[in-house]
């Protein structure tokens, strides 16, 4: 590296040398020419000889050759291509100058006159000094023009004979070397100045470039702050600042939020090699489905967001989004094999005005999650139906935190009966929140929103709590055992542990774990693997385990087998109206017979009437629960419902 520099350094010197160099000769060539006449008419005039015209027309040509051919060199791009053949050039001319000049000394017969050699002697030895002067660059060329001058008029002068003229001679030989010394000091201080310009620009350069690499370094540190390293999509930091200028700008903004169905069973079933590639394919086919000014976005996982801006947003967020769903309808291709996948995508739009982009998202959100609860696979945007949902979700985001810590949740418990014979198997226990703005908030909306703000443990400490004072008072009033079902979302078997939860809670209040029973949606049956630890600490503890609104879903019968299951709920919409519906008859005969076999508990809810139960028994169904056995009652009526019902009990069969 170092020999680098020096050799770069070498021939920018050289460079520099016949540039300047270059540039004095045309001042070095006029003077030689005027000079050249000067004399020429003076010697002429004091001996009359003509050899000194014939010497006049030599020097001119000379001097007219010399500079076409330093013009030639100029034109032809020689200083840059190869400054040390300039350099050579320049010398040898000067050099033949030089020795054209000194015939003048040597051969002119004025010599032999004392006052010839006074001012001849002035004349040659000021033209040495001033193409000594005027060649500072490059001491190699004065010198090649002033030696052959300077020497020839030195030895006329000693050869003269007179004793002042050697005096004369010797302060001419003093007087070259000082000439020469110059000439060389002076080439030293254009060296020594080049070659400081040159360490600065090289040092600037590499300021330069140090600054460029730095610029360079943090534009790459920048694009894979912001850029998605599987994908090459923008990331959720990139889209935080995007989507929040874009909802700032005043102009009209959509979200068109999106993840691949079943990615979980894609991932764990294939690998996550092929995980990846799903990612990266569908990454590539929302990139082809975008317009050049909308910005496709990984938020991580198998959710993709594409922020779009401008007008008619609504229209091209559609567009784009069956763009999107339209190019997954073919199989992928991934490892040679093809895949088919789907996809479920929710739009939210704002035709215009500053909004915040939180409410945005959230709505795209709200769409998304429209579109897997109706089947996946399918388009969803934000309407005014999903506006009136969105508002009570915000609301109630708003507001549980402190309802929960004001205990201004309840439990509420429905008899669940044995449909031979009325007789009171259990309770479920269902949550009830009556808001102040928004009325009775459902269950479900009140464990999701727990969900979203990180608080579904705590919300199941307190119907764990509740559930278990509830079987303690049953205790205390002398009534026969009967279990207690508490709703557990399939979500929170992957966010905690709802059987840590339950058995702190069974064993500070005493209570056999027996005797409570989970019941989750059949969505857990769809991958059953991914909740396969928590189901068996649920089994390990022993609790019990149901299936709640079994048949809504998508899973099939087969499914039942895949979990320790010990209930099975049908759900009310299969119920209402059995004793005349053939259809739901065939439905609930399949799943009483399989069910059976296997072992489980199968409890029809919504029973509303007689003629409702009577069918249910008759199809296999041994449990009932629902209006027609008792509605949801607070524990303490529970509690004395459920004594009064004994006591009727006990009296009929005094009677009898």
């Amino acid at each position: 590296m170092i020999r680098a520099d020096s050799s770069f350094r070498a021939i920018a010197l050289a460079k520099a040398q016949a540039r300047t160099a270059l540039r004095n000769v045309w001042l070095t060539l006029l003077s030689n020419v005027v000079i050249a006449l000067s004399l020429a008419a003076l010697l002429y005039r004091e001996s009359g000889e003509t050899p000194i015209l014939w010497w006049l027309g030599g020097a001119i040509a000379l001097a007219l050759f010399r500079a076409w051919w330093v013009a030639r060199l100029a034109r032809t791009g020689a200083v840059d291509a190869a400054p040390y053949r300039v350099l050579h050039h320049l010398t040898v001319l000067a050099f033949a100058s030089g020795v054209l000049w000194c015939v003048v000394p040597a051969a002119v017969g004025v010599f032999g006159a004392q006052q010839g050699i006074d001012y001849i002697t002035f004349i040659m030895v000021g033209t040495a000094t001033g193409a000594i002067i005027q060649s500072a660059s490059y001491a190699r060329v004065a010198l090649a023009f002033a030696m052959p001058v300077m020497a020839a008029t030195l030895v006329r002068i000693m050869l003269s004979g007179n004793g002042s003229d050697y005096i004369i001679a010797l302060d001419g030989l003093f007087l070259t070397g000082m000439l020469f010394r110059a000439a060389i000091g002076g080439e030293r201080e254009f060296t020594a100045s080049q070659m400081a310009a040159l360490e600065a620009t090289d040092l600037a350069n590499s300021l330069a470039s140090a600054n460029s690499e730095v610029l360079n370094t943090n534009r790459a540190l920048e694009q894979i702050a912001r850029a998605d390293p599987l994908t090459g999509l923008a990331n959720r930091s990139h889209f935080r600042e995007a989507a929040a200028a874009a909802c700032q700008s005043g102009q009209g903004v959509a979200f068109v939020l999106f993840d691949v169905d079943n990615f979980k069973i894609i991932n764990d079933t294939r690998g996550h090699d092929v995980g990846d590639r799903v990612i990266a394919a569908v990454a590539e086919l929302l990139r082809a489905s975008c317009g050049p000014h909308d910005l496709p976005v990984r938020l991580g996982g198998d959710e993709f967001i594409v922020v779009l801006q401008g007008d008619d947003v609504a229209a091209r967020a559609l567009s784009l989004a069956r763009r999107l769903s339209g190019a997954l309808t073919r199989p992928l291709r991934v490892a040679g094999q093809p895949l088919a996948i789907s996809c479920s995508i929710g739009i939210a739009v704002h035709p215009g005005g500053p909004v915040d982009v939180e409410d945005v998202f959230a709505r795209a959100d709200a769409a998304l999650y429209r579109a897997k609860d109706d089947g996946r696979a399918c388009i969803r945007l934000f309407d005014a139906r999903m506006q009136e949902e969105f508002l009570l979700q915000r609301c109630i985001d708003t507001d549980l935190p402190g309802a929960l810590a004001r205990g201004e949740l309840h439990l509420e418990f429905q008899p669940q009966v044995v449909l031979a014979t009325g007789q009171v198997a259990g309770f479920e226990a269902l949550l009830r929140w009556r808001h102040p703005i928004a009325g009775l908030i459902p269950p479900p909306d009140i464990i999701h929103a727990a969900i979203r703000l990180q608080l579904s443990a705590r919300l199941l400490s307190f119907i764990g709590n509740a559930a278990c004072e509830f079987l303690r008072a049953l205790d205390a009033s002398g009534a026969p055992p009967v279990n207690v079902a508490v709703n557990v979302s399939p979500r929170e078997l992957t966010l905690h542990s709802p059987a840590r939860i339950l058995m702190d809670l069974t064993q500070r209040h005493g209570v056999d774990p027996r005797r409570i029973e989970i019941e989750i949606t059949e969505e857990a049956l769809f991958d059953p693997k991914q909740c396969a630890r928590e189901l068996q600490r649920i089994e390990h503890h022993g609790f019990g385990l149901a299936i709640d609104d079994f048949g809504v879903g998508h899973s099939s019968i087969s499914n039942l087998m895949s979990v320790a299951l010990d209930t099975i709920k049908i759900d009310r919409s299969f119920v209402h109206g059995v004793s005349v519906n053939p259809q739901n008859q065939q439905l609930i005969a399949a799943i009483t017979a399989v069910a059976r076999p296997l072992g489980h508990r199968i409890i029809a809810e919504g029973v509303e009437t007689q003629g409702e139960a009577e069918t249910l028994r008759m199809l296999g169904c041994s449990y009932g629960q629902g209006w027609l056995y008792g509605r949801p009652m607070r524990a303490a009526d529970a509690v004395a419902w459920l004594a009064g019902l004994d006591e009727e009990r006990r009296s009929a069969r005094q009677l009898a």
